[in-house]
């Protein structure tokens, strides 16, 4: 059975090795309209394949898409698993790789979920002037309760707390009120060198409550808060659609461009 597991095991492992982000992504031959390239950056036990249709637009548009998956692998093709400090310093690895490969000073940075606490990391944490924009989806900057759900999930972590922390460190580190999540409040959210556009949506029950994805801007920071339902008629993804969705990708693709202090056209409710 051990030999079993363990050949099925290698051949997932084989699958996922031949089917590395495909194109649109990481194409040495692209000749780009735009100076900056675009890196993406997926949340927890994701793959950067998520983003395949917001990658096409935006390589549509002239954007050279960048994307490389994080983290430990929690099964052949999913990644995004670890300490979070840790991480963080994968993510430093994967902007260093895109600027190696394009000759780029800085990257922009398309981020889902866990993807923009990452980010917020490796900004605070001196990345900020390889940084030109960011652009977060269902980021969780500020702790999650899981829609509710934690005050029933707080017994399990406190009697099991070793199997918790194998299963997914990370996902118990960005739980609201954690000793991480306390450990690390005094994280500014931006810089003033980085332009910030985070899209949030009522819908999302993953990260909750939704003001945990709201940037809180420094002095000098140029943010963007969007409720995407408030802008756009009540039109609400859920947390792990946020990726492929095509306003998401259009709205992602503004963000990249809009000028200092724009909002969305037509303002909350058009």
């Amino acid at each position: 059975m051990q030999l079993l597991l363990a050949a099925m095991w290698a051949e997932g492992a084989r699958l996922a090795r031949a089917t590395r982000p495909p194109l649109p992504f990481n194409d040495p031959e692209f000749e780009p309209a735009h100076p900056t390239p675009v890196l993406y950056i997926h949340g927890i036990s994701a793959r950067v394949r998520s983003f395949r249709q917001n990658a096409e637009l935006l390589r549509g548009r002239g954007y050279w898409v960048w994307g490389y998956e994080y983290g430990d692998m929690i099964a052949p093709g999913f990644r995004g698993v670890g300490d979070l400090d840790l991480l963080a310093g994968d993510v430093a690895e994967n902007v260093d790789r895109v600027r190696a490969a394009t000759g780029a000073r800085q990257v922009d940075i398309v981020a889902h979920s866990q993807g923009g606490l990452m980010t917020k990391l490796y900004i605070a944490g001196g990345g900020a002037e390889r940084v030109r924009r960011v652009v977060a989806m269902g980021a969780n900057f500020h702790g999650t309760d899981l829609g509710g759900w934690l005050p029933w999930l707080e017994p399990v972590i406190t009697h099991h707390p070793k199997f918790a922390s194998f299963v997914a460190p990370g996902g118990v580190q960005q739980l609201v009120g954690s000793p991480w999540s306390l450990a690390h409040a005094a994280v500014p959210d931006t810089d003033p060198q980085v332009v910030y556009t985070s899209l949030y949506s009522p819908a999302d029950r993953v990260v909750t409550p939704n003001s945990a994805s709201k940037l809180t801007a420094v002095d000098g920071a140029d943010v963007a808060n969007i409720n995407v339902a408030e802008w756009y008629d009540g039109y609400a993804p859920r947390h792990a659609l946020m990726p492929r969705d095509p306003l998401l990708a259009e709205l992602t693709a503004w963000g990249l461009e809009r000028g200092p202090g724009e909002t969305p056209a037509g303002g909350p409710g058009a």
